[in-house]
């Protein structure tokens, strides 16, 4: 009878061992693009049948992945692209108008056609895949189809943070100089391809909290884009995350990447950036 019962109690341990989800097993489907700190599997303290999979926009899903595209219709003309470089959306939205191919931060547009994209493009080494182009956009220290080929990286891109996509190149100035820029994919702007572009033109609607309004055509895409004043943070400058609390210099704890920080004159606060060390032909 005590044989009988201690194997009952191993054969119910084995299957309540088989039926446990553990973080070894890669639940959360953690590789390539996915990865910590964005993407994470954590096991649960009060239950280790069961893992967190996190996704960095806030949202988790308990034993299976968790990606922030699967629950993000880009609409019937567009695929959804989902990188940690897109960073205040977390995704974006590979959008045609029938010609051109573009990026657009959110659902495309539904009134046209629907046309096939490719999903499945892998570009390495922090490369993005540019639907407008079908192309791999390389940053400045690697080239190639997929920009697995490593090359010497300038050293003024060295220390120069290009967001969303965008990739840090010497530019030729007419100074016989050279100029260091962030180029922006499609639906991105500003010095660091910082602002996410709005779908449209500008309207008295769009920037808040004193945000001015930017509108570029791109082919038959149009974006406004809002410049916030210091403090502000947001597509649409909508969150306010800092203001002076006494005069001296201070962190920008969301612009500190790009070189940025605060001072405050009083308690008037201005946004200073360091200076790009620029190269000059000799």
């Amino acid at each position: 009878m005590y044989c009988i019962i201690s194997l009952i109690l191993i054969s119910f341990t084995w299957m309540k061992s088989s039926l446990a989800v553990q973080c070894d097993t890669n639940p959360c489907e953690l590789g390539g693009n996915f990865l910590p700190p964005n993407y994470q599997c954590l096991q649960i303290t009060d239950n280790f049948n069961d893992v967190i999979c996190t996704c960095p926009d806030g949202h988790v899903e308990t034993n299976t992945r968790c990606r922030i595209c699967d629950k993000i219709n880009c609409g019937p003309n567009g695929i959804c692209i989902e990188r940690s470089f897109f960073e205040n959306l977390h995704y974006t939205c590979g959008c045609t108008n029938g010609t051109v191919n573009y990026l657009n931060p959110g659902p495309c547009p539904n009134t046209y056609p629907v046309t096939t994209t490719p999903s499945s493009v892998i570009c390495l080494n922090g490369g993005t895949y540019n639907t407008a182009t079908g192309t791999c956009v390389c940053p400045a220290s690697f080239t190639g189809l997929y920009c697995e080929q490593s090359i010497v990286e300038p050293i003024n891109c060295q220390k120069v943070v290009c967001a969303n996509g965008g990739v840090c190149n010497p530019v030729q100035t007419i100074e016989n100089g050279v100029d260091i820029q962030c180029s922006c994919l499609n639906g991105f702007a500003g010095r660091n391809c910082e602002l996410v572009g709005v779908s449209g033109g500008c309207t008295a609607v769009i920037c808040n909290n004193g945000g001015t309004c930017e509108e570029r055509v791109n082919g038959a895409a149009t974006f406004a884009y809002c410049r916030c004043p210091s403090g502000i943070s947001g597509q649409r400058c909508e969150t306010s995350y800092f203001s002076c609390p006494a005069p001296g210099i201070y962190a920008d704890p969301i612009n500190c990447k790009f070189g940025r920080y605060f001072q405050c004159i009083g308690l008037t606060l201005s946004t200073l950036s360091c200076p790009r060390a620029n190269a000059h032909s000799k």
